[in-house]
């Protein structure tokens, strides 16, 4: 052989690629293999272990799961909340709320009508009318006189009678007042399970509620939230004037509790005008906070006095 011959590179055969044949064969090999016993790499022996143990291991987690709830609803109670109180995210003092509040506009804190259209307040009286639907049902509730309060060991509240407001023209058959201009609000405490309002010592109560103030209750006082405010306001009557008894505290889980209120009524309220109303509760223990809504609510009031075509033009 000449010495170029010995140095020309000497050429690779070319591998080939698996025909298409045998690699389908290897996927119904790996598949099962009947050779070998085995479905899916492993032996009928392998899959049984590796069942048996995947079936005891969630069982077991299973089991402690459950475990853990049964442990946890151990704790709670039909009657309260596990964290309440002072310390909790619902505190100790009160928050305020007013009725007619609209579901479908729950942002806005305005109450606008014409008192000479009945369309244009139809929604404030059917708002206060499902409010104290409830009130209707007596059931479970006793009438409480004299020292009786929600404090006796009883599992029937206290019933909350209508009648002191549809006797002040607080009704649905009167319109709420909402038909003559001298509508009807109602202002509540926000509920807390075991809260009782405490008396403030004699003789030093705020002057805001001095001469209306009943020991044991909680007294409303409703005013305009500023000067020009409390210029346009007119004549309030409070609904009961001493503001929500005391003996409807406090609020326990019942069967049917009916939550204490009181109306105010205002009676002389300056018209076509924009009036902003400040509502605040009086108690020795209700802090009042206007940043944080405690112990007052604030909502704006516009009744006006126009005929059909002038709310038209208005619009």
């Amino acid at each position: 052989m000449s010495i170029a011959a010995a140095d020309a590179p000497q050429s690779t055969p070319r591998r080939q690629s698996p025909s298409k044949k045998s690699s389908k064969k290897s996927s119904f090999t790996f598949l099962f293999n009947r050779e070998a016993g085995t479905c899916l790499g492993r032996t009928g022996k392998s899959w049984l272990q590796i069942i048996m143990f995947y079936l005891t291991f969630y069982t077991c987690l299973g089991a402690l799961w459950i475990a853990c709830v049964a442990i946890f609803v151990q704790t709670l109670s039909d009657k309260v909340p596990k964290y309440y109180g002072k310390g909790s995210l619902i505190g100790t003092n009160p928050g305020m709320g007013y009725q007619p509040w609209l579901k479908k506009d729950p942002e806005s804190t305005l109450v606008r009508f014409n008192v000479k259209d009945p369309k244009s307040y139809e929604k404030y009286t059917n708002a206060l009318e499902e409010y104290l639907f409830k009130y209707k049902d007596a059931n479970y509730t006793r009438r409480c006189t004299g020292n009786e309060s929600n404090t006796d060991d009883t599992e029937q509240a206290c019933r909350f009678d209508l009648d002191q407001f549809r006797e002040k023209g607080c009704s649905a058959e009167q319109s709420f007042g909402y038909a003559n201009g001298t509508p009807c609000v109602i202002v509540t405490l926000n509920r807390l399970i075991g809260w009782t309002p405490v008396a403030y010592p004699k003789g030093m109560e705020p002057e805001e509620v001095k001469g209306r103030y009943r020991a044991g209750d909680v007294a409303i006082r409703c005013n305009g939230a500023y000067e020009p405010d409390v210029e346009h306001i007119g004549i309030i009557e409070n609904i009961p004037e001493m503001g929500i008894p005391g003996k409807f505290y406090p609020y326990k889980v019942m069967k049917n509790y009916h939550q204490p209120f009181a109306m105010v009524k205002f009676n002389s309220l300056k018209l076509n005008t924009l009036v902003m109303v400040a509502c605040k509760a009086y108690a020795s223990n209700i802090l009042q906070d206007d940043a944080d809504r405690l112990g007052l609510v604030r909502f704006e009031l516009l009744i006006e006095s126009k005929s059909p075509d002038e709310a038209k033009k208005g619009a």
